[in-house]
């Protein structure tokens, strides 16, 4: 995917859009399919001006999860008062690996979290459908889809992060529904 570029000229051709098309509208005596071919050109930079803004904003939320997933080594066993285990070294490294996956599939996840089962956990909620990915500290990968109408679908990972593949992916994006 080719990274996308800031091109402050076409925002400032934009704002000065209606006053240089009526310049040359009136020099010109342009014709109607002049006029849509004019305005298709600036409706087309406002489109991509707009997916870059949603690029951009998408991929600062994936760096401030990586982020919070590099601070994870630091918590202590114990970290909730509940007598939860720190996660380990691998099931950040292993959650690192899938919010990259994610970030290529263009699938945001809201947060990551450290489990109290000793691990890290991956959250996505879209309305009232939910899913998370758990990396369990023993190593074992648990994918769970829920909402309020269906029932709760839970499925381990045989081989762990491999197994988070397209289809996976895929099957999540479908759960959580429009907007993934």
């Amino acid at each position: 995917m080719p990274v996308p570029v800031f091109e402050p000229e076409k925002f400032d051709q934009v704002i000065e859009a209606p006053e240089s098309f009526r310049q040359d509208a009136a020099a010109k005596k342009l014709s109607v399919g002049a006029i849509r071919e004019y305005y298709g050109a600036i409706l087309q930079g406002i489109d991509r001006s707009i997916q870059e803004s949603s690029f951009w904003r998408k991929e600062e939320r994936f760096a401030v999860l990586v982020e919070q997933l590099g601070s994870m080594h630091l918590l202590a066993e114990d970290w909730d008062s509940y007598g939860a285990p720190a996660p380990s070294r691998q099931s950040i490294g292993s959650a690192k690996l899938a919010v990259e996956k994610f970030r290529l599939s263009q699938l945001l996840p809201s947060i990551v979290t450290p489990s109290a089962e000793g691990g890290v956990s991956i959250y996505f909620s879209r309305g009232s459908q939910k899913a998370f990915i758990e990396f369990l500290n023993e190593g074992d990968v648990m994918v769970a889809r829920y909402g309020k109408d269906d029932e709760p679908n839970v499925k381990v990972l045989r081989n762990g992060l491999q197994d988070l593949n397209d289809q996976a992916i895929q099957e999540i994006r479908d759960h959580l529904g429009a907007g993934a």
